[in-house]
This record gives C-alpha cells, structure tokens and sequence, in this order.
C-alpha cells in the first residue's frame, strides 16, 4: 500500500495544510452582537426587536464569561454547504447556555473545516440574556480536476487528480488519482466522512489502489554526492483499507484501521551490482494488518496557520490472526505542534520515532525527499527511525486570492537496522524469503546513518480553492553537500 499516497488523501481531507496560505487574519475575533441581515428569517415569537451594540474593544472578564441563552441558530451564506452541517460542526444548537469564548471557539472550528473562504459568527438579542446566533459562511470551491507533476531528483512523472471536498453539501470527501512516474505509478481512490452520522467526533474513511513501484535501494552512507544504486526491485501490488476514529471532547484521538493488501515482486534488475532477490518472486502474497491508535490532538488548520499540538502512539500488527502472509510489528510515536507568531507567521515542529519488527521488504521504514529533504528519495533504509522537522511559514504578498508564502525548513533523521538474521535473509511464515538485506547491511546504533538537510521554499494557494496548487523547495544536504530540488504543480498525491 503506498502510505505516501493515503497520508496526502487523509492530510487533504482533513481540511488545509498547515502551510495553506491565506490574506486574512487567521484567529477570529470575539464576535459581535449584530442585528441580524434582512434576509433572515424572523424569531419564532414576534417580539419587539432589541438593537444589540457591538462589544468593546477590549471586553471585561465578567462580560466574556457572561451566559447566554441560544434561543435560535440561523446560517446564512451558504451556497453548497448544507445548514445542517454548518451547525453540525460550529456545535452549537438551540436551548444552549453560551459564553462570548464559545462563540469564537464555534467560529475556529468552522474555519479549521477547510470548507469556507470565510466565516463570521455573531449574535442578535432576543431577550435578557437570550440571543439568536448567526452563523455567516462563505463556501470554497469544493472539486478540482487538474493535472499532476512531480520533479525530484530520483522521481519525475505526472497524472491527473479529480478531488471533491464537500460531496453533497455534507463535508463528505472523495478523490481519485492516476500517476506515472519513473518511482511510483498507480491508481488511487479515497473516500472520507469527516463527521459520520451527522457527528463529527466520529470519522471513517474508505481507500484503495493498484500500484506498480519501482524500489532503488543504494549503497549505505548520507555522505554520497551521487548515491550509488546497488538492487532495483519491481513490486506491484493492490490494497483496500478502512479507518474508524473518534474524537473525545475535541482533543482525544482513539483509531482502528485495517488494510489488506496483494503483493507480488519481481526479479530485479540485472544491470546493478546486486542481483540477488530483495523479495523472493513467486505467488501473490497476502499482507494484512490492523493499526491501533491513540493520542491529544489540538490542532486547527485556521487559513494559512496551523495551531495546536498532536501527540499520538500507534502500534500495527500483521500476523495470520488478521489474515495475513507475514508476521511483524511497528511501533511508533508522533509529535506535531503549531505556534503563531506575527499574526501571520507559523512555526511547525514535527518528530517521530518508530521502531518495527521482522518488517517485509515492501513495508521497510524509509528516508529521503519528502520526508528528508536534501537526499534521494528513499535514499536510507532501516527498521528504526527517528526525524524531526521544524518549518518556519511566512507571508510574502497576496495578488487577489492567490497567495504566496515562504518556508525556511530543516530536516533531520536517523536510520538504523536494531537487528539483522544472519543470513541476511527474512523469511515469511510459509519460509519464502520476503527481505534479502544487500551484502553491505550492518545493525546497531555504531552503524546508524543520521543525515540533515536544510533549505527553503515557496507555496502558492488559492484561498478560494480546497487543494494548493504549486510548491518548490530547494534543500542542502549537510553530509553530501548536494543541492536538490522538489517540485509539485497541480496537486501531488506524494505531498
């Protein structure tokens, strides 16, 4: 299963990146008591109307922790976007008490859906300590079709990607994509419900695709300005999976998911040094596992800034008990968090540790390109890993709705064997050898590879639009000394 191509579904359905660029101020203020638009509908009881004034500027502790009455919840502005799932996701509905900080905290939660260019959430008297609340949207465009490219070093190719954030007017998710590439050409389909039976805590979500990869393995070494290629493997394969989560009181993330994947190899190439197998060609094998997760998550997407922490703990599992050809484990913990600064600037840190066992060769750790920028795409193998990413986002200027920002970043990782047969043979639980290390492979921390690479780039978003359209990084790679460059134009599954 190509899991770059699931995290960039998931990532896009989950609403904008944290990198998407945005002209307005990303936090909301504490919303006004306004008279409602003429268009409203009037109060379910005719009573003489209270002009509501607005706040003042800088409101007193009593006045934000002031109750309030929601008598009426009216959305207005929608031209897609169902009502109900406006009011869905603000959490807010009739015979609620509410305070000034939940009226803002209803307003972020509607940006950070990804679904609305703007959002205004504001009040109208209806009584002594009763108010209507209106929610005021602005939909995005929901569907793109648009071609793909990527450029890297070690991966060039392209495709095209039709993707639709709001099917229904109901938030639900769908995309599919082809791409040809000289690493990685496929078909992929995704679907997401972000807020399942009306609910948003919960989620599920669908995906499936047929793959063909080609797999470079090189030479060990960070330092290597042209990194050797020792083995190219040919793998195809085929996979369906399915995620169930829940969110618990907006910041507990507990999740399932299962994927069932067909795999098959073929000999690799003659025209490396190694020709020995690194997957034993033969019959299909079935590879299946269950993932269990569980962490805090505070993060909000808010236009161009992202905000909050994510710490989570996963642990994955594929044993014949889940119907399964191979036995392994991985185990992993992630850290992301982003800070504002400047109104408009954007700190994002992320860091990961993950460790596996008896992992096949189709479901090795890797590093390199997206996720180690500065080095060839999947440059450094292992079944351990340690990274950690900081990211510096800010504003450069705003032509209309098309923004452009810049990023500073810096790369780091760690890869390692903790332990290898020695053989230098892995074998499935039928003995087919299903990871055949080249001759060179070495374990232990003394034979650890720890590789850096820093530079910047440039993102281009339309902010009336649900997917970013280009970006450029250029990156040093400390060891090797290498430049390298990453393009994506269109939408990139590999993002």
């Amino acid at each position: 299963m190509s899991r770059r191509w699931a995290a960039w579904y998931l990532a896009w359905a989950l609403g904008p990146l944290a990198s998407v660029a945005g002209a307005q101020e990303a936090t909301p203020s504490p919303p006004p008591e306004t008279p409602p638009p003429e268009q409203t509908a009037p109060p379910p009881e005719p009573a003489p109307e209270v002009p509501a004034s607005p706040p003042e500027p800088q409101a007193t502790a009593a006045e934000l922790q002031r109750r309030m009455e929601v008598t009426e919840v009216v959305v207005l502005g929608t031209e897609k976007t169902r009502p109900e799932t406006v009011q869905a996701y603000s959490r807010l509905d009739a015979g609620d008490t509410i305070t000034v900080d939940e009226l803002t905290r209803a307003e972020r939660r509607l940006i950070a859906t990804g679904l609305f260019q703007d959002v205004k959430v504001s009040t109208q008297s209806t009584g002594e300590d009763q108010v209507r609340v209106v929610l005021q949207v602005q939909d995005k465009a929901s569907w793109v079709v648009a071609p793909t490219f990527s450029v890297s070093n070690s991966n060039i190719g392209g495709g095209v990607l039709y993707a639709e954030s709001n099917l229904w007017g109901r938030s639900k998710k769908f995309a599919t994509a082809l791409q040809i590439s000289t690493a990685e050409s496929g078909l992929f389909v995704g679907f997401l419900d972000p807020n399942l039976f009306g609910f948003p805590p919960l989620r599920l979500s669908f995906e499936g695709q047929l793959r063909s990869d080609r797999v470079e393995e090189y030479q060990p070494g960070a330092s290597q300005k042209k990194p050797e290629v020792a083995r190219r493997t040919r793998l195809n394969s085929g996979s369906i999976a399915s995620e169930l989560s829940v969110m618990i009181a907006e910041r507990v993330r507990v999740g399932a998911k299962y994927r069932l994947m067909l795999i098959d190899a073929l000999d690799p190439s003659d025209d490396t040094p190694v020709t020995t197998p690194a997957f034993e060609p033969g019959p299909i094998q079935r590879d299946a596992s269950l993932r269990l997760m569980v962490g805090v998550d505070t993060r909000q997407n808010l236009h161009a800034i992202m905000e909050g922490l994510n710490i989570e703990g996963s642990m994955e599992i594929s044993n014949p008990g889940v119907w399964s050809d191979f036995r392994y484990k991985r185990f992993g913990l992630l850290y992301r968090h982003g800070l504002r600064f400047f109104e408009e600037h954007n700190l994002v840190l992320r860091g990961e540790a993950v460790a596996g066992t008896d992992l096949p060769f189709h479901q090795e750790l890797v590093a390199g390109a997206g996720s180690l920028r500065g080095f060839i795409y999947r440059q450094f193998r292992g079944d351990t890993r340690l990274s950690f990413t900081a990211e510096y986002h800010f504003p450069l200027f705003t032509v209309r709705s098309l923004s452009f920002r810049g990023v500073a970043f810096s790369d780091t990782g760690l890869m390692m064997w903790r332990s290898l047969p020695e053989d230098l043979l892995l074998r499935d639980v039928n003995g087919r050898v299903v990871r055949g290390y080249l001759p060179d492979s070495k374990s232990g921390l003394s034979n650890a590879t720890v590789a850096q690479g820093v530079g910047a780039g440039l993102r281009l978003f339309l902010r009336s639009v649900v997917l970013p359209l280009v970006g450029v990084d250029v990156a040093y790679g400390v060891n090797s000394g290498e430049l390298r460059f990453y393009l994506v134009a269109g939408v990139n599954p590999s993002s």
